[in-house]
């Protein structure tokens, strides 16, 4: 059933907000995050990858959220289904990579 208002979303992070830092959701929440969505649309984001966020949020985080957006936001689901990926290695290529992290420790090293 769609919310009552769709064009409103609530974005949650999962550590330290929807969770205890890298502990699992508690019913409460849960049940607080069920009733929200029946008012508007929620979605979830967070730095870990996306088995992570299954193992804090729950098996069926994808039917529980109408966005999930795992790996910093790189990865996204909406609806259960995968909507875009990104990688910096697929954005940037290896070499540019290794140039920009060898810099980086030059730098860092102070020669």
């Amino acid at each position: 059933m769609p919310p009552a208002n769709p064009r409103i979303i609530a974005l949650f992070d999962v550590d330290g907000t929807l969770t205890p830092a890298r502990k699992d959701i508690t019913p409460e929440t849960a049940a607080f995050i069920k009733k929200l969505r029946e008012k508007i649309t929620i979605g979830v984001v967070g730095g870990s990858d996306f088995p992570k966020q299954k193992e804090q949020l729950g098996e069926t985080v994808l039917d529980d959220f109408d966005y999930s957006f795992s790996e910093n936001g790189l990865v996204a689901y909406h609806k259960g289904k995968q909507i875009g990926h990104t990688s910096i290695n697929d954005h940037l290529g290896e070499e540019n990579i290794k140039a920009i992290v060898n810099w980086t420790l030059r730098y860092l090293s102070g020669k």
